[in-house]
């Protein structure tokens, strides 16, 4: 089975430039070649695929003006054009919407690395990066005799993680005679109740930081603009916010890993959940 590990990691900062090129370079490869298959498009050329982007892609590397994409591993270059053909596929198939540009102020940025990713002595090392390796928290262990596929190295506001997708060489479980059922039911006073009973308080992680929140956002408007005190007064709104999703997060594992181990089966209501989870969010 495939399996995802998320840790923390703590670059240097000639690491740190390193990463925010990675993220600038493959950012702009997708928005790049996403003007380039609209534009074919327009001129009724439907063929456009990876294996032409991807052409493209090393003649662009060539040009003088674009030199300093070669700084990058080409290979994480080359997942951004992957991810690009992913992101047409799904709207074909009317299972996502149509790719949209990525902007480089959003807090979220990340890029991938296919392959020769190693884990050792509690640092990573992946293409580009494999003098120091980058310094990771291994809070879980990786089990032995799995196969790295592939990681992802991700930017939220100011801290920095990585994702390995391993394979551990266990075959998807065979479905079992179900012996435990539940059904659950959204609120809004509680989260979720359970039928036999059992009420998940809703925490209101956002009410409860909002006072705070607004006496952040109050200040940011009066820094100078472009100044490193506006700058500063940004990533504390960003921190705060960081906070919350956090809280909102580990309450939801703690409460879908309680319930996926008591029950064999789950049953839900046919809600808009998406509508349910912003009045249960606030």
């Amino acid at each position: 089975m495939l399996k995802a590990y998320k840790y923390r990691i703590y670059p240097t900062k000639t690491q740190i430039t390193l990463i925010e090129k990675h993220f600038g370079s493959t950012r702009f490869l997708y928005n790049y070649f996403l003007d380039y298959r609209q534009k074919e498009y327009a001129k009724d050329n439907k063929k456009v695929s990876y294996n032409i982007t991807q052409a493209e892609l090393t003649k662009l590397k060539k040009l003088k003006e674009y030199e300093w994409l070669n700084e990058c591993g080409s290979q994480s270059l080359q997942m951004s054009l992957r991810g690009l053909d992913n992101a047409f596929g799904k709207f074909f198939k009317k299972q996502g919407g149509y790719p949209k540009f990525k902007s480089k102020k959003h807090t979220h940025q990340s890029f991938t690395a296919p392959q020769n990713i190693k884990v050792a002595n509690n640092r990573v090392y992946l293409p580009k990066f494999t003098k120091d390796g980058l310094r990771v928290k291994l809070h879980r262990e990786i089990p032995k005799k799995t196969i790295l596929k592939q990681a992802t190295i991700s930017r939220q506001n100011n801290q920095y993680f990585i994702s390995i997708l391993i394979d551990d060489n266990i075959s998807i479980p065979k479905p079992i005679k179900a012996k435990t059922a539940v059904g659950i039911d959204m609120g809004i006073t509680h989260h979720l109740i359970t039928s036999d009973g059992v009420k998940y308080p809703n925490h209101r992680y956002y009410n409860k930081s909002q006072k705070k929140l607004l006496k952040l956002q109050r200040r940011l408007p009066k820094k100078q603009r472009d100044s490193n005190n506006r700058q500063k007064a940004k990533l504390r709104v960003q921190k705060l916010h960081t906070k919350v999703t956090n809280q909102r997060k580990d309450n939801l594992h703690k409460i879908s890993n309680e319930i996926t181990n008591q029950y064999d089966i789950i049953c839900l209501e046919t809600l808009n959940v998406k509508g349910e989870q912003t009045c249960l969010q606030s």
